[in-house]
């Protein structure tokens, strides 16, 4: 039996097994594809800051070239200048209410920083935490006293 057939009989058996799973599949697809091309700068992280979906608008929003500059990497391994507290003040937050929104200044790769408007919303089944960006202020050098 060749791959292909041992893939198609797993999939006529699974089809068996649940009759909507082609359409949950297609489903799935259709919203990774929402994901990767919505207008707003989205990431999915888990409960440690580590970084496991980010589509192209978070990724060039914070200076990096595609998403996987950022897959598999946690936020202080991107960006070291970022104190602790500010995080650990959030995860409080979150851990009470599920939700934490705020305006921040949001660290750049290579162009200082910028201000941002943060919702980040806890998962209520897993540890993950979904992130959307929205900038609302243009760069600001990091050597011109601001923010």
């Amino acid at each position: 039996m060749s791959n292909l057939e041992k893939i198609r009989k797993l999939v006529d058996d699974l089809t068996i097994r649940d009759e909507n799973l082609l359409e949950k599949v297609q489903h799935l697809d259709i919203l990774e594809e929402l994901f990767r091309k919505s207008p707003q700068a989205t990431a999915i992280m888990e409960d440690n800051w580590r970084y496991i979906l980010v589509n192209d608008q978070f990724a060039t929003l914070y200076g990096f070239d595609t998403p996987d500059d950022m897959v598999g990497k946690c936020h202080y391994e991107l960006f070291k200048e970022i104190p602790e507290r500010p995080i650990e003040e959030i995860n409080d937050q979150l851990n009470e209410n599920g939700v934490w929104k705020g305006v921040i200044k949001s660290p750049h790769r290579s162009e200082g920083s910028f201000i941002s408007e943060i919702n980040i919303r806890k998962h209520k089944d897993k540890n993950l935490l979904i992130c959307i960006c929205i900038k609302v202020q243009e760069q600001i050098d990091a050597t011109d006293g601001k923010g």
